[in-house]
């Protein structure tokens, strides 16, 4: 009996933390569907801060379609998840750290083998593992507080900056 009281105690704690951040910022999730994505959940440790990214996007006129689980979870140490945005400018991944930390330290190399675009990454955070982003194209990072963005449309890019430096 006092198992099932704490469960439902734990259950309804979760709820008020969680209902406010996809009621206030919209429900993000809701057009993954159409798209064949899996939503990011609610369990998810960049949850926080992809509802967070999502909402400051929003509040600039950029209609966040869907979030979702990136494939760049894990690359550096400390990176407490990432997230795999879909807006009606295009889509980006945002790497996050804990709120006290930044990628400033972080040095970005681009190295060109034939039509591949090599990018290796060094400094702070450390990387865990040799990490290589291989691509046919361009890509273009943005170091915005605790926050790496990573995308492969310079026009997407360019707005982006604007929005995450204020302007």
């Amino acid at each position: 009996m006092a198992a099932a009281v704490l469960r439902t105690l734990v259950a309804i704690a979760v709820l008020a933390c969680v209902q406010p951040l996809v009621a206030q910022g919209g429900n993000y999730m809701a057009g993954c569907t159409a798209i064949n994505w899996l939503a990011l959940q609610v369990s998810d440790p960049a949850f926080r801060d992809g509802v967070e990214l999502a909402r400051a996007l929003t509040d600039h006129g950029v209609i966040v379609q869907c979030i979702a689980p990136s494939k760049m979870t894990g690359m550096f140490e400390e990176q407490v998840g990432a997230v795999l945005y879909r807006t009606n400018e295009g889509s980006f991944d945002a790497l996050f750290l804990p709120k006290q930390r930044n990628f400033d330290g972080l040095l970005i190399r681009e190295r060109r083998d034939g039509a591949r675009y090599l990018y290796s990454v060094a400094g702070r955070p450390k990387p865990r593992s040799a990490n290589l982003i291989d691509a046919s194209s361009p890509v273009y990072f943005i170091k915005s507080l605790n926050r790496l963005v990573v995308a492969d449309d310079r026009e997407l890019v360019t707005h982006l900056g604007s929005i995450l430096s204020g302007r």
